[in-house]
């Protein structure tokens, strides 16, 4: 027997992930949008439960200790299911019952039987060295930033408790039988348990930062989004304009702003009400937004007006773009229960090589050419190229 106190051990670290599976229970209450950690709240329950019940029978000879081996593969297979719900596969459900009764059947099978009990823990550790493996799996992450890099060490440890299981299942074909008439007179026993409870752990405490930092980024995205359209909303489009900004100016790349405002939006209001006005606006979003490309930033800048910003972009290319949205925009009425209602739009464009790089003058530039696009009969597309040169013309 290894010269440590295994209960105690095990003991703290089942503590321990206790703590952190209550903080991951009361997170799924309150944040239910966020998937994944109530698979994990249960299954280190379970895991601890299983742990509990073969703890209760570390020295009793030849005993049956098969329904915690069990639980404890069992919960191991909720954190697949845990880890598929957070990065947005569907769970299956399947996996955790198919590994319990398993583990149940190889155990009962082999132990009731009287049979070789070193078989039964070879194919065990096989199936725990399986379960770890299809783990390391799912949490191989070539994504950077925080939860990447959690992911990356989290794969680690779940591939060294696989690479350890397996290296138990070689060990275990190659020792006396005897070794196996008790659970506490094989080490390799006693330190599988320990690293496993600690491993349990720490993978806990990697689950609890995703989580932190997966809320943290839904707080941002609240602040950023206008919650009717999808879009971005005024502060969002700002923060990515900026970024845009620096980036084109870095490299001497100009880049062009569309202003969008719907036409005579406030009769649609009082003929149809405001929730009418409403579907208007998000139609029109999802209309403008299936033109775009994915580098360009789509916002709702105030009321029933839009905001594009595109980065590598003349304003000769981006008045082709309006052009395009403003055909759409005519040509996709939105359909109603009662009503067919028609929108069109009246769209500014303006470039950084005509009105510089700063937000707040790209922006005035095209709310000048937007309002001329008005003035000129609505359903139309101007730029500051030519609303300037209709005022040289004129004056």
């Amino acid at each position: 027997m290894p010269k440590f106190d295994l209960k105690t051990i095990v003991f703290m670290s089942m503590l321990l992930t206790f703590m952190l599976s209550m903080l991951l229970a009361i997170t799924r209450k309150h944040h239910k949008k966020v998937h994944g950690p109530g698979y994990w709240a249960v299954g280190n329950l379970v895991i601890g439960l299983g742990m509990v019940l073969v703890l209760m029978q570390l020295d009793a000879p030849k005993r049956i200790f098969l329904p915690g081996m069990a639980l404890i593969g069992a919960g191991l297979s909720l954190y697949i299911n845990g880890i598929q719900a957070f990065i947005g596969k569907i769970p299956n459900h399947r996996i955790p019952v198919v590994v319990f009764f398993l583990l149940m059947a190889i155990d009962a099978y082999f132990m009731l039987n009287g049979s070789d009990i070193r078989m039964a823990v070879i194919l065990g550790a096989i199936i725990f060295a399986a379960i770890y493996l299809y783990c390391a799996r799912l949490t191989f992450s070539r994504d950077e930033g925080i939860v990447g890099n959690l992911f990356w060490i989290a794969s680690s440890l779940y591939l060294l408790m696989a690479l350890l299981m397996l290296g138990r299942a070689v060990y275990a074909s190659q020792v006396d039988v005897g070794v196996f008439d008790s659970f506490a007179a094989w080490p390799v026993n006693a330190y599988t348990f320990m690293l496993g409870a600690v491993s349990q752990f720490f993978i806990s405490s990697l689950f609890v930062l995703m989580l932190s930092y997966k809320l943290s980024q839904n707080l941002e995205s609240i602040a950023t989004i206008d919650s009717l359209t999808g879009v971005l909303n005024r502060r969002g489009l700002e923060e990515a304009a900026l970024k845009m900004q620096d980036i084109c100016k870095r490299i001497n790349l100009s880049m062009a702003v569309l202003l969008i405002d719907i036409d005579h939006f406030k009769k649609v209001n009082d003929q149809y009400g405001h929730l009418c006005g409403d579907d208007v606006l998000r139609h029109l979003a999802k209309e403008i937004a299936g033109v775009l490309r994915s580098s360009d930033v789509l916002g709702r800048y105030g009321g029933e007006e839009f905001c594009i910003f595109l980065p590598n972009t003349t304003e000769g290319d981006a008045v082709g773009l309006a052009e395009r949205i403003r055909a759409r925009i005519e040509a996709s009425p939105l359909k109603m229960n009662r009503a067919t209602i028609k929108t069109t739009v009246s769209i500014g464009v303006a470039d950084s090589v005509r009105a510089g790089y700063d937000f707040k003058g790209l922006v005035a530039t095209a709310d000048s050419a937007m309002y001329a696009a008005k003035n000129s009969g609505r359903n139309r597309v101007m730029s500051y190229t030519q609303i300037t040169r209709d005022t040289k013309q004129s004056s």
